[in-house]
């Protein structure tokens, strides 16, 4: 289970982040605005840049939290796009579903709601690190820093639904642990390999269902304050 994680930056500087590790192209989009007047995405952009001035560098990460509009890359008419979309999908507020922010691999792999839904809207969910919480016995819990060793950002598959209002949520896909991950938690989200990253917006559902499983990629952790 992923209920944290360290975003790789703010819209303006992820864009200039994945330009210089990936050069990808990667368009700029708010929201669910995607198809809004360039000269009104102008305004916006400029406005979240000058607020970024305010408090970090604009390429700085920052933990991402449930509920919150967190950004992310989506594919629309063939273009990959930096949008927005709030962490968490709840199918119908007035009854008080669960918040449904994880999306199980073997769930995908055999509902067929989720295996639709995971074909159709793909996005994925740019990170520099997530937390994990060990089981430390007495109902005590340790939370821990996990970052990738050798990766300053890394990619993890998700899905995202329109809700009633027509607005974006999402949900990140995990998996089993991987063996450096196995005696911190049961789960963890799936990290894609590199070859896999960009492919996964255009690739079969088979071929994407094959991508969900645990990563190699070994870790570094750091113990956190309670």
């Amino acid at each position: 289970m992923c209920r944290q994680f360290i975003t790789a930056g703010k819209m303006s500087g992820l864009s200039k982040l994945l330009k210089s590790i990936y050069n990808e192209d990667i368009k700029i989009k708010l929201l669910d605005e995607i198809r809004k007047e360039e000269e009104n995405l102008e305004e916006e952009i400029e406005k979240e840049i000058e607020e970024q001035k305010k408090h970090k560098r604009e390429s700085e990460g920052y933990d991402a939290i449930l509920t919150h509009k967190i950004p992310l890359l989506a594919y629309d008419n063939g273009e990959k796009i930096i949008t927005e979309m709030k962490w968490g999908i709840m199918f119908d507020p007035a009854k008080k579903t669960p918040l449904i922010f994880n999306s199980r691999d073997d769930t995908i792999g055999t509902k067929p709601f989720w295996k639709k839904l995971f074909d159709r809207n793909r996005i994925l969910i740019p990170m520099t690190g997530f937390y994990e919480w060990k089981d430390i016995g007495q109902k005590k819990k340790l939370k821990i820093k996990i970052e990738l060793k050798n990766k300053k950002i890394f990619f993890v598959p998700g899905l995202y639904w329109k809700n009633k209002e027509g607005k974006s949520e999402f949900s990140l896909v995990t998996t089993s642990p991987s063996s450096f991950l196995k005696d911190i938690h049961n789960r963890m989200p799936v990290i894609l390999d590199e070859e896999n990253v960009f492919s996964y917006f255009t690739d079969s559902l088979e071929e994407n269902l094959e991508k969900l499983k645990p990563s190699n990629e070994e870790i570094k952790t750091e113990e956190m304050q309670s």
